[in-house]
């Protein structure tokens, strides 16, 4: 269980970089397979670290993707909290129904001749109600941040909840330095939030 993020746009070339990291990671994998030796070899450790690398090549390769523990999002919230990057706004109420565009649940996300168009507003309407942001945004309201609905967290909200870590992180650097101490993921939280801000902001799931 967790919360996993992608952007909304995906940065440019990274599918062709994340295939080619996948297609290296494979050989490695087949390659310490085909060994046929106990892990405790030293062959087998050479190669198991080659496996390593190359995982760690392909999860780099991956920038349009971030994923938090349920704990660590519950973590996260608070430390948001703290620098005031979050926006406490309700969301909104009224999640538009499959039934007023003349849908079915099963025809959600299918795109039939039968009723193409009528899918099609549908889910700009429901894009429209997860991505809805008040008229003056002061963060990323905290409800995207709390269910795996799917919530699109924009790029003005990104901005707005940089700009107040900006503005409030130098005023208790202890906090900050056992912050990156206990909590590791948070400064490539960071760096993920300034990458999504240039792609059309990430979707919660």
């Amino acid at each position: 269980m967790g919360y996993d993020m992608y952007m909304v746009r995906t940065p440019d070339g990274e599918e062709e970089r994340y295939r080619a990291a996948l297609h290296e990671y494979d050989k490695a994998v087949e390659a310490r397979d085909a060994l046929d030796l106990p892990p405790a070899e030293p062959e087998y450790k050479a190669a198991q670290k080659k496996v390593s690398a190359a995982y760690d090549a392909m999860c780099e390769a991956r920038t349009t993707y971030f994923r938090l523990g349920i704990w660590s999002m519950g973590e996260c919230r608070a430390i948001m909290g703290h620098f005031g990057m979050l926006s406490l706004t309700e969301p909104p109420s009224e999640e538009p129904s499959p039934e007023a565009f003349g849908i079915s649940l099963n025809e959600f996300g299918q795109v039939t001749e039968a009723a193409p168009e009528s899918i099609r507003r549908f889910e700009e309407a429901m894009d429209s109600f997860l991505s809805w942001t008040p008229a003056q945004v002061d963060g990323i309201a905290v409800h995207k941040l709390g269910s795996n609905d799917g919530w699109i967290v924009t790029a003005r909200e990104i901005h707005a909840a940089l700009a107040a870590y900006e503005e409030n992180r130098g005023k208790d650097p202890a906090f900050l330095s056992q912050l990156i101490e206990e909590a590791s993921w948070w400064p490539q939280w960071i760096d993920y939030l300034t990458a999504a801000a240039k792609h059309e902001g990430f979707r919660v799931y």
